[in-house]
């Protein structure tokens, strides 16, 4: 394309280079929601959770989902920056409120990496034995930062290759599915789930705070946002990006889902079982398909971890050179590498903090509480797109559903924010409310410098 060499400069006189077609981006977002990693492992939390009701909760939070992409497709196309929704944010809502975001951010950006590398090296080590999971994550969190360093183009097409393979896996056992379907499509749209030997109906209220797990599930179209600095083409390319990305990412475990439930060889087994995913694939597939899927999902995690440190090293990468920091730290953050043109230092400096991260051996309540601020930054990007309009901001891209996106957006947030535990809401309110004391004791508003 005549505009791919363009390129955006930093404070230091460095620039990321605009080198990304739409293709590539949407290929990296769409590795960041990871839709084998959704199906093998957040499907089963959904369906210990509400039993056959699973398909229902999928569906209405893939509703929410594409509202909340297409709300974040808008306003990210009128802000293309690096730093995605922190910078969506900071620009709409002001310098405080946009550094809270930044934290909220980079918590789920900090500790996402880390689980998704555990996660690869569970499922490798389950098909070599020899291999030890302590060891092996800090390994594959170390190629992926290395990875990640490198020409962002590259990336790119190294990830798109990667999520091909991803998506085959989760075709392989759509298909197998098909060809194998035992269960009635009416039970799609039950709600039963097994106590002892019974079946019984979950109810609704539990059915609508299981949306949270879903939303999460589906959660990752954002870092399109973080390439915009990176993207070629013009700015509805990146409205265009968030939006195919949210698609796919939806699409590709909605089917699946949907397959699987209708693909059960005994209704009571697959609620029994501890992995109703597997207890499927294993009788539609056979048992010595188990090592490919295994591979195949860790494969797609990996490919989750390199997207997600892409995404966030651009997120930290524009922090620093916003001036959100002490002047040492934001030196640092914002050094572009010579050669490839990317934020190297700050995908080191998250890479480091990952294998350090990697080293303990159980990160699942340490994170639990990020889906807080993951729905909180949904919450706000709604609010930010509602601001922008009465301000008459042009949006190069506009959704299809007009205000009604972003009105559902906050909605459907500040309902998933009161199903969540009051341990975890505190967590979020502590690490909010000693960003928020920073920013105003230590941090001058007007050294801010946003890049605009």
């Amino acid at each position: 394309m005549k505009n791919r060499d363009v390129s955006v400069s930093s404070a230091q006189g460095m620039h990321l280079s605009k080198t990304l077609n739409i293709v590539e981006t949407v290929s990296l977002a769409a590795s960041d929601i990871s839709p084998t990693s959704g199906v093998f492992l957040n499907m089963p939390v959904a369906i210990a959770m509400v039993g056959t009701g699973s398909f229902l909760v999928s569906l209405m939070a893939g509703i929410i989902a594409i509202c909340v992409a297409l709300t974040m497709a808008e306003i990210g196309s009128a802000f293309p920056k690096s730093g995605g929704i922190y910078s969506v944010i900071h620009r709409v809502m002001g310098k405080k409120v946009g550094f809270l975001a930044l934290v909220a951010y980079l918590v789920e950006g900090v500790f996402i990496p880390a689980v998704t590398s555990m996660g690869s090296a569970t499922y490798l080590a389950a098909v070599f034995p020899a291999l030890k999971v302590n060891l092996l994550a800090p390994a594959l969190m170390l190629i992926a930062m290395l990875i990640s360093i490198a020409n962002i183009s590259s990336t790119g097409k190294f990830t798109t290759f990667l999520l091909a393979l991803e998506l085959l896996v989760v075709l392989t056992i759509t298909i197998a599915c098909l060809l194998n379907l035992k269960q009635p499509v009416s039970v799609l749209f039950s709600t039963q789930v097994i106590h002892g030997n019974s079946f019984s109906n979950v109810s609704w209220p539990t059915i609508f705070s299981t949306i949270a797990v879903m939303l999460f599930s589906f959660n990752g179209f954002d870092s399109a946002l973080n390439f915009s600095e990176e993207m070629s083409g013009n700015q509805k390319s990146i409205g265009r990006s968030v939006f195919g990305a949210a698609s796919i990412g939806i699409i590709a475990q909605l089917i699946p889902l949907a397959v699987i439930l209708l693909a059960a060889p005994s209704l009571k087994g697959f609620l029994k079982s501890s992995n109703p995913i597997l207890y499927v694939s294993n009788d539609v597939l056979g048992p010595t398909m188990h090592d490919f899927l295994s591979l195949g999902i860790s494969l797609a995690m990996f490919a989750c971890t390199i997207s997600v440190l892409l995404q966030f090293s651009r997120v930290l990468y524009t922090s620093g050179r916003d001036n959100m920091w002490p002047k040492t730290i934001n030196h640092f953050l914002q050094s572009i590498h010579p050669k490839f043109k990317t934020p190297w230092k700050a995908t080191l400096f998250l890479g480091v903090v990952d294998i350090f991260l990697n080293f303990v051996s159980n990160l699942g309540d340490l994170i639990s509480f990020t889906s807080v601020l993951v729905v909180l930054l949904y919450a706000l990007i709604g609010i930010c797109d509602i601001i922008a309009r009465g301000k008459k901001v042009s949006f190069p891209y506009k959704n299809t559903f007009g205000i009604m996106a972003p009105i559902i957006t906050i909605v459907a947030s500040v309902y998933v924010l009161s199903r969540q535990t009051f341990i975890n809401l505190l967590i979020s309110l502590v690490i909010l409310a000693v960003s928020f004391i920073y920013v105003s004791l230590f941090k001058k508003a007007d050294t801010i410098d946003l890049n605009l």
